[in-house]
């Protein structure tokens, strides 16, 4: 699980857009006393204890963080903004961070292929997912985790996921997974080049080079194995890497009057999810007169199943048939303009 719209891209559309609205919880926080402080902080030793974390973990770690009040803000004052898909694509799949992609992909090829083969996914995904998170390592966020996600499991907004948040933190020092000074990442709680949250790091993240740690701040094998693993990993739906992620299509001139038909009857998963359409053959996209973008006959096969996804719903001006690698994306973070992102970049690295 991923948290969706990180910061460091609210923040910049901060200053592309030029009318922003503010979320309703946007207000200036009371923060506790120290006596509140102390006192919450000693209810949630008791239920680590309970988690089996040890002593000696929970007293070092949480005797030492403070509530921060600029993590409460960033949190209850991200800009709201509507924006179509191109500007989305514009900011997240533009020239730098496709060279860079490039680069990443020459410079470490070795190592790419080897937690590739190892996970039997295809290099440029795994590179793709770390352009968008962290522009390949190079956004981690500064911020102390423990701090981070013990200051908004404090705050109550989001006090229960939080809580898991800081319980896996704890874990992940107590199990000698990374030192306690290197667990940072983005106020959310978000960390390393993959921006995994600490419960996902320790479902997911991978020693890969098998020195006992999990270091996806600066192991590139490590790095490359957890997001390998994470998108390969999805229940019921495993990765192929006989097929790509999707493609863009030209709609029939009649789409509006088949959309509706096309919808998922009681859908189940989270809001992209749902607003994939029902699956049809390539052979069934083709009679329904959709066409490759440049205009030339879909290929005609009965054994690959897509879906029709519109980021930007039936009025937009871009419509994608999407395979079953694009829900495993999805689960990194569930938001089709991220997903159909991802796909995008993992094509343009490899041109």
């Amino acid at each position: 699980m991923r948290l969706n719209y990180p910061f460091f891209f609210i923040f910049f559309l901060f200053f592309i857009n030029s009318t922003y609205s503010y979320s309703a919880d946007c207000e200036k926080p009371i923060m506790p006393s120290d006596a509140e402080w102390n006192s919450w902080i000693q209810d949630i030793k008791e239920e680590a204890y309970t988690e089996g974390i040890s002593k000696k973990t929970i007293n070092q770690e949480l005797d030492l963080i403070t509530p921060q009040k600029k993590i409460i803000l960033r949190d209850r004052c991200q800009p709201e903004s509507q924006i179509t898909f191109d500007e989305y694509l514009y900011y997240r799949v533009d020239k730098s961070r496709i060279m860079s992609g490039k680069n990443m992909m020459k410079k470490y090829k070795n190592e790419l292929e080897l937690v590739a083969n190892h996970f039997n996914i295809q290099p440029r995904f795994i590179v793709a997912v770390l352009g968008l998170e962290s522009f390949y390592g190079k956004n981690q966020g500064k911020i102390k985790t423990m701090e981070a996600v013990g200051t908004l499991a404090y705050d109550r907004r989001r006090s229960n996921f939080y809580k898991k948040q800081l319980f896996a933190a704890l874990k992940i020092i107590d199990m000698n997974l990374v030192e306690s000074k290197s667990l940072i990442g983005s106020w959310g709680g978000a960390i390393g080049a993959v921006q995994m949250i600490p419960t996902t790091y320790l479902e997911s993240g991978y020693d890969f080079d098998g020195d006992d740690k999990i270091d996806i701040w600066n192991n590139y094998l490590d790095i490359f194995a957890s997001v390998a693993n994470y998108l390969t990993s999805i229940d019921k739906n495993p990765w192929s890497s006989d097929s790509t992620w999707g493609r863009e299509v030209i709609p029939p001139n009649n789409i509006k009057d088949i959309y509706d038909s096309l919808k998922q009857i009681d859908p189940k998963g989270c809001g992209a999810v749902k607003r994939r359409s029902v699956p049809k053959k390539l052979s069934e996209w083709k009679k329904l007169g959709f066409k490759k973008i440049n205009g030339d006959p879909l290929p005609i096969r009965d054994d690959l199943e897509a879906r029709l996804v519109a980021p930007d719903g039936i009025d937009g001006s871009k419509f994608y048939l999407v395979y079953p690698n694009y829900k495993n994306i999805l689960y990194y973070n569930c938001s089709s303009y991220y997903a159909l992102s991802i796909g995008i970049l993992s094509d343009e690295i490899i041109k």
